[in-house]
């Protein structure tokens, strides 16, 4: 509720002519991953676009992602007693397309690609002592692997406040064996995010 009276107040501010014409911003954003298990992680990062033209935006994003096991993955799992957590940390660059804003109102459509470093633990392979020997190895084996994305949504802008509502899917590449034996060779994300931030 207070998101929506948030994106609303952000809809009704004047909108100066310097907002309407430097299309550089930063933003901060939130999102949930609905996984087909219909578990919610979140993820969060950072935003940040330069203005080529009004209408096309170079992008550099940096995020954390909680949790990047495949469905299937985790449901094998939770028949196990040993508990597999990764998560990834991620650095992506590309190009975000955006209309001309009706009133307030845009609509946006983005692609990227980068590197994700996976860290990977478990728990119950036997004592405490046990797994972290075991999530100390396991250091050894985290990698980066590419990562690719594409997104939409809608750009809602009042005066210098930008914010947006989308949908991204992102896709993480398998790059050694680790990452074949958990995810079959990638690991699809699906995720709902909310941003916040400022155009200069």
């Amino acid at each position: 509720m207070r998101l929506a009276v948030l994106l609303a107040a952000f809809s009704v501010l004047p909108i100066p002519a310097f907002a309407q014409g430097h299309q550089s911003f930063v933003q901060g954003f939130g999102g949930l991953r609905v996984a087909e298990a219909a578990a919610l992680t979140p993820t969060i990062g950072a935003t940040a676009g330069f203005g080529l033209t009004p209408y096309i935006q170079v992008l550099g994003e940096v995020g954390h992602i909680e949790d990047v096991m495949p469905p299937m993955a985790e449901t094998l799992l939770s028949l196990s007693p040993v508990s597999v957590h990764r998560s990834a940390l991620y650095g992506e660059g590309g190009l975000r397309l955006t209309t001309g804003p009706i009133g307030h109102v845009g609509v946006y459509g983005e692609t990227l690609y980068g590197v994700a470093r996976l860290n990977t633990t478990v728990s119950g392979v036997g004592s405490a002592r046990t797994d972290a020997i075991t999530n100390f190895a396991l250091r050894f084996v985290n990698t980066t692997s590419p990562v690719g994305a594409v997104g939409t949504g809608v750009i809602l802008q009042g005066g210098p406040v930008v914010a947006t509502v989308g949908y991204r899917y992102t896709r993480l590449f398998s790059n050694n064996t680790l990452d074949t034996l958990l995810s079959a060779g990638r690991s699809d994300i699906n995720e709902a995010r909310v941003s916040f931030g400022v155009r200069f």
